[in-house]
């Protein structure tokens, strides 16, 4: 993240899907475990893990759950690595709303 002069972190607004979805394996890559250049074994907490790839656990819980949810309503992660994570957003809350009339339809 970006630092202001007077210390506090400044928001990126934009973040790619692509960009999350490397986040979010090193952040999962740091918390299982991973041999250093010496070959002993590294296991860090899941708050260690998030400092390390600079980026805040809560965000990083935020976007694990979404990329889950893209995966399993079919989300086309390839074609769409280079747009905002927002996109994503939308495409999980409209299926959220498909999956939702379809229920109320069928009762």
């Amino acid at each position: 993240m970006r630092r202001r002069s007077a210390g506090k972190r400044e928001r990126i607004k934009t973040r790619r899907i692509g960009q999350v979805i490397d986040q979010v394996a090193a952040w999962k890559k740091y918390y299982n475990g991973h041999t250093d250049y010496h070959g002993k074994q590294i296991k860090l907490s899941l708050n260690e893990a998030a400092e390390k790839v600079g980026v805040p656990k809560k965000s990083l819980d935020d976007y694990y759950l979404q990329l889950r949810m893209g995966k399993s309503y079919g989300f086309n992660f390839e074609a769409h690595k280079n747009d905002n994570f927002g996109v994503l957003r939308t495409f999980i809350k409209n299926m959220g709303e498909k999956k939702s009339n379809l229920k109320n339809t069928q009762d």
